[in-house]
C-alpha cells in the first residue's frame, strides 16, 4: 500500500500550521477545481511511491525539476523538498501495510 492519503494529510496539517515553507493555504496544493495535484503536491506523492518501491527513504533526493514550474519561492523549495520527503517517508513508515519498517 502507498499511503498517499496519510502524507496528504500530514502536509495539510503543516499548512494549517504555517510550518509548510512557501504554501500559504490548502488551494496551493491544486491547480484547478476538480483537484488536479500542484507541482509540491505531485512530487510528495511521488516520494511516496518511490519509498514503497524501493523501501528506501526519499530524504536527501535533489529538488525536482517539476518544482521550477511551481509557484513555491525559489528560496523555499529546498525547505519545502525535503519537508516533503519526510512526510512521505513517515507515512510509509508508519502504514502497517506498505511494507516498509
Amino acid at each position: 500500500v502507498a499511503p498517499v492519503g496519510q502524507a496528504v494529510i500530514a502536509l495539510r496539517e503543516k499548512i494549517i500550521a504555517g510550518q509548510a515553507p512557501g504554501l500559504t493555504s490548502q488551494e496551493d496544493l491544486f491547480t484547478d477545481g476538480l483537484g488536479h495535484p500542484s507541482p509540491p503536491l505531485q512530487v510528495m506523492i511521488t516520494y511516496v511511491h518511490y519509498a514503497v518501491i524501493y523501501r528506501k527513504s526519499p530524504v536527501g533526493l535533489a529538488v525536482p525539476s517539476v518544482f521550477a514550474r511551481s509557484r513555491v519561492p525559489a528560496e523555499q523549495r529546498d525547505k519545502l523538498n525535503q519537508m516533503l520527503q519526510e512526510l512521505a517517508w513517515d507515512a510509509v513508515t508508519h502504514h502497517p501495510l506498505s511494507g516498509v519498517h
